[in-house]
């Protein structure tokens, strides 16, 4: 069964009658039913957009499969609100639970028996998704209800009984200024165009009815772009004015803000008009005040200076223009290039077509030449044509019509030693034959590719067809030497228009590979090596010897230390004797005295 649920809207307020289960009980069993209502937070910020959410949880003592609902209330809310709650199945519960299809109403029937109270209790999400800036309040009432219909009840089968448990609300902020949100996104294109969009836009100042710029706005949050209200907010800092509204085309208010009001759609457009004056202009983009953007372009005022490059001095003679000749900058006072403007190539004699290029973005143009015949003639970038004073002009510069008919070819090296493996350029230079550097094209300067006497390790050599541009007759190439040392030699025969075509003398250039300074210095510090170790071994040599003989001559002096020894004794022993007979000697002498002294005595 179904619960109808009604919604009206009385002095800006909507309200939405919710029923959030039903409890039915007994006269007899009200007293000790003991509900319970309550939410897991009173207050909630949420961003318009986004959505927020709380818990809700009921409970009761019941008899009988009594049930409870919840009538939910949007008692405070701004006029253009059109949001609402959503109830979703409960989360934990004890007892059996149903939603209503349209996510309006809750209920919760207790399972206990006719004798025995039983406790019933669920957990509802409440979410809540508001698109407008404002304070909402919903406000939750309870209602007991006894049925014997079955659950939920209708409308017709409730029985109110004022309940025990007091409602409760969820209080929900709305910041403004939170619709628009960093992610939504603009698109910026020049007047007029329809798809892709400009890094920069550059526009004559004008009058102030030429439209510069539109600027596609898309917020990106889904429920602002399909159910809400956008306030987007253009507002236009230096140059020019804006207006804001639903069409690429949206005319200008004279002023450097504007506002639309959106609708359900969401998208915008901005558009920024001249206003007379020149210089950059930066337009800032909010939706319902968060910045989502800026928009940037130029106006330009009238040509001021102008500067011309000379990209190709030499052009070919004949009724075919060569492109590219001069490149062109135009800008006005503040140094910014103005588009959309004509200056005209000057030249000061016959040989060379005067002509005019309207610039372009930034205030660039390149200029193309045609040259009647040979000659030099001087070419002025002015802001008027031939005959006429010019007020602005850039310096002359000189550019040749030269020939296109091939004459004479060089090749030479940009160095006469390379080390080995040594990056090399090989320069090919085709002149006519007054001497001059040929124009571009393409020229058959040798009879067959360069070739070498050894072969490089790296690059490719000259082929036999060249292609000259923007170098005037030169072609540059670039090789690696070979990695081993020696001289070599790059040559070829020359093309069959070049002078001495079919003669054995080849266009050639010689160079010789050579030690590096690092090899040299390695080989130097190796021999130094080789000839420290040499003389190591010398010395060591020399040592042994010294230490052999001082051998020998050791175990020589211990041989006469050993003679002196045994002489020394032979000496000692003798000369013991000598004493011992000496001593013999006085003793005989003594004795013989003391016998003449006796025989004095008598």
């Amino acid at each position: 069964m179904s619960t109808k649920t009604t919604f009206k809207r009385i002095a800006l307020v909507t309200v939405a009658a919710m029923g959030f289960g039903l409890l039915s009980v007994a006269p007899s069993t009200a007293t000790t039913q003991q509900d319970t209502l309550t939410v897991s937070s009173a207050t909630s910020t949420i961003a318009a957009g986004s959505s927020g959410s709380i818990i809700v949880t009921q409970g009761f003592l019941g008899v009988s499969s009594d049930t409870m609902s919840v009538t939910a209330s949007l008692t405070s809310a701004p006029a253009t609100n059109v949001a609402m709650p959503v109830v979703s199945t409960s989360l934990t519960y004890t007892g059996t639970v149903l939603v209503s299809a349209d996510n309006l109403s809750g209920y919760l029937t207790d399972t206990g028996s006719v004798t025995t109270y039983s406790k019933a209790s669920a957990e509802f999400k409440v979410t809540f998704a508001p698109t407008v800036p404002g304070t909402y309040v919903i406000t939750f009432t309870p209602h007991n209800i006894s049925s014997t219909t079955g659950n939920p009840v209708t409308a017709a089968t409730r029985t109110t009984v004022v309940p025990q448990a007091a409602a409760v609300t969820w209080t929900v902020t709305v910041p403004s200024g939170t619709v628009g949100d960093t992610t939504s996104t603009i698109v910026t294109r020049a007047a007029g165009v329809s798809t892709g969009s400009a890094a920069t836009i550059s526009v004559a100042s004008g009058s102030s009815t030429a439209q510069a710029a539109t600027i596609e706005v898309t917020p990106l949050i889904a429920s602002v772009a399909t159910t809400g209200s956008t306030i987007i907010t253009a507002t236009v800092t230096g140059a020019g004015t804006v207006g804001a509204g639903t069409s690429a085309t949206q005319a200008s208010t004279g002023l450097k803000t504007a506002t639309y009001n959106g609708t359900a759609a969401g998208l915008g457009y901005v558009t920024l008009w001249a206003d007379g004056t020149s210089g950059s202009s930066s337009v800032a983009i909010t939706v319902n005040g968060t910045a989502v953007g800026t928009a940037t372009a130029t106006f330009t005022g009238a040509v001021a200076t102008v500067t011309a490059t000379l990209a190709k001095p030499v052009i070919a003679a004949g009724s075919t223009a060569t492109a590219g000749v001069i490149t062109i900058v135009a800008k006005d006072a503040n140094g910014n290039g103005v588009s959309g403007t004509t200056l005209y190539a000057v030249s000061s004699g016959s040989s060379i077509v005067s002509t005019s290029v309207t610039t372009g973005s930034a205030g660039a143009a390149s200029i193309s030449l045609v040259g009647k015949v040979a000659g030099t003639n001087t070419v002025t970038i002015q802001n008027v044509a031939a005959g006429s004073t010019a007020t602005i002009s850039a310096a002359a510069l000189s550019v040749r019509v030269g020939s296109n008919v091939e004459s004479s070819v060089t090749m030479k090296l940009d160095k006469e030693t390379y080390a080995p493996g040594d990056q090399a350029t090989v320069t090919v230079t085709i002149k006519d034959a007054a001497g001059n550097a040929v124009v571009d094209g393409t020229y058959a300067a040798f009879a067959a590719d360069v070739t070498s006497t050894r072969a490089m390790s790296a690059g490719t050599l000259p082929t036999a067809s060249i292609t000259v541009g923007s170098t005037v007759g030169v072609k540059t190439y670039v090789v690696n030497v070979p990695n081993s040392e020696g001289a070599f030699t790059i040559s070829a025969l020359p093309g069959a228009g070049m002078l001495g075509a079919g003669s054995a003398v080849a266009i050639s250039a010689t160079a010789t590979v050579t030690p590096s300074a690092a090899t040299t210095a390695a080989n130097e510090v190796a021999q130094a090596a080789a000839d420290a170790a040499a003389e190591a071994t010398d010395a060591a040599n020399a040592a042994t010897d010294a230490a052999n003989a001082a051998a020998e001559a050791a175990d020589a002096a211990t041989a006469a230390a050993q003679d002196a020894a045994d002489a020394v004794a032979a000496l000692s022993t003798q000369v013991a004797s000598l004493i011992a007979g000496l001593k013999a000697q006085l003793t005989a002498l003594t004795n013989l005295v003391i016998k003449i002294q006796k025989k004095v005595k008598a």
